[in-house]
């Protein structure tokens, strides 16, 4: 047993002492009624919950800290020249994989085609990825390595970009962007254990104790399980909550049902858990697959990823099984969409909505009336702020990520990261969440105390973890961080 003396509580800055036993909160108290325990001097720090990161992508960000990252450059010559000393570097079997792409920081706003990364290497495959996650542009051999043809029909819920003969560009967007990348080879169970401890490390020296990965199943779903098992096991220093892909659960390849709850039950559900059912409803705004109400001004309205009828049923399949259910829509129409969706079942409270980054008054309106949860995520205004100019015109960009509007009207709030988008630093989060980025409606930020609870207490609830986390009250996971004046 452990008693935390000689702190301030950070959220009203008042002293208080907490007792702590067997990793739980005993009692938080302006003075712990108690002489026992082995005291600690915390020597004036302010004391909070630590973060909770409910949505990102944990193995992915653990994977993409050994690719070539091209955020920092603005044109296509730096592009090319990363790329080439990159070439050079790796092993001549080995895929070049590279990530944060976007052809909004060019001049031109145009893309890189898979003839300017043919003359990288036209042997190597070679894939750069959007920073939305959602694209990506690759080379002849990175077709070839998916199977690619030149008369490749678009895939339900992707395009392959194509020039004005008809001919592949290389540009990816969607179901494309996922086909190809599936195709590179996927990392070993030992790899992914490794990468999900990376990318804990990482997370914790952030001040996070728990991240919910949104995607697990995108190259496995039973090695996926099974290394974040062993990641938690291993001492993994963060709480992982993990929401599986609809397709892997429920599609016609889905592992047996048998399996899956083995898997789920193996784990210890306080370090390593599964959390519920993701499913995307449209793409994103940088790279113009966002569904949207209108148009970008770089073309075209965007894309649904499924029909109505088919979203529709997928969400009463997975709320049918007992799942909570996440669903990714950026664009207006998307958010339409998810809402009418979980309107048709018998409680939509308990699921959730990812990004909603474009919501008008009604919409905001229409989210209170539902209950669901809503996660934001305050990094993206700060890192694709010149891209959703480029996309929407600023005026309409001006208007994306609506805190105050949602808050002030009682729409269930979280932030988070969406790591390995963005950086993920949660400290940076909260700092564009209080002082919006130039561009973006100022109105619309909230104090730093209300984004300090959206990011632990709010993310716990959304999470369905309010009882075990997010607080630091009596019972729940003594899960803190430290901030010293």
């Amino acid at each position: 047993m452990t008693r935390y003396t000689n702190f301030r509580w950070g959220l009203t800055d008042e002293p208080m002492e907490m007792l702590v036993d067997d990793g739980r909160v005993v009692a938080r108290e302006t003075k712990v009624r108690t002489e026992v325990g082995t005291p600690r001097d915390l020597e004036g720090a302010r004391l909070f919950p630590a973060f909770i990161d409910n949505h990102c992508h944990i193995l992915p960000t653990g994977l993409d800290l050994a690719k070539l990252f091209l955020g920092a450059a603005v044109s296509r010559e730096e592009v090319l020249d990363l790329v080439y000393v990159k070439h050079r570097e790796l092993p001549p079997d080995e895929w070049l994989h590279a990530v944060h792409y976007d052809q909004n920081r060019f001049g031109d706003g145009r893309h890189l085609t898979r003839d300017d990364l043919d003359a990288v290497s036209p042997d190597r495959p070679i894939l750069l990825r959007h920073q939305s996650g959602h694209a990506s542009v690759a080379n002849s051999a990175a077709l070839r390595a998916a199977k690619v043809t030149e008369d490749e029909p678009d895939p339900s819920g992707g395009e392959f970009g194509r020039d004005a003969n008809g001919r592949l560009t290389g540009v990816l967007l969607e179901d494309a962007h996922d086909r190809v990348t599936a195709a590179a080879p996927r990392p070993s169970r030992e790899r992914m254990v490794e990468a999900i401890l990376a990318a804990g490390d990482s997370m914790a020296d952030y001040g996070i104790a728990c991240a919910s990965d949104m995607m697990t199943g995108f190259f496995d779903l039973e090695d996926e399980l099974w290394a974040y098992r062993e990641a938690s096991e291993r001492g993994c220093r963060i709480r992982l909550r993990l929401y599986v892909q609809w397709s892997t659960v429920f599609g016609p390849r889905a592992m047996p049902k048998e399996r899956f709850r083995e898997l789920c039950q193996a784990m210890d559900p306080d370090r390593c858990r599964v959390a519920g059912i993701k499913i995307f409803a449209d793409g994103a705004i940088s790279a113009a697959t966002a569904a949207i109400y209108g148009e970008f001004t770089t073309g075209g309205d965007g894309r649904l990823i499924y029909s109505t009828e088919r979203l529709r049923s997928m969400v009463r399949t997975a709320n049918e099984a007992g799942y909570q259910i996440a669903i990714h829509a950026i664009g207006d129409r998307a958010v339409d969409e998810v809402m009418d969706a979980y309107r048709l079942l018998d409680d939509p409270r308990r699921h959730r909505i990812e990004h909603a980054t474009m919501l008008s008054d009604g919409q905001i309106e229409r989210l209170v009336d539902l209950g669901c949860f809503v996660t934001m995520q305050p990094e993206f205004l700060a890192r694709f702020g010149p891209s959703y100019a480029r996309q929407l015109g600023p005026d309409r960009a001006s208007r994306l990520k609506r805190y105050r509007s949602c808050l002030d009207a009682g729409v269930r709030l979280s932030l988070s990261s969406d790591r390995p988008i963005v950086g993920g630093d949660p400290s940076f989060g909260l700092a564009c969440a209080v002082v919006r980025p130039e561009g973006f409606d100022p109105n619309e930020g909230v104090e730093r105390d209300e984004a300090i609870v959206l990011y632990t207490l709010e993310a716990a609830r959304a999470n369905e973890d309010a009882n075990e986390m997010g607080a630091l009250i009596p019972g729940q996971f003594a899960d803190f961080r430290l901030e010293t004046a």
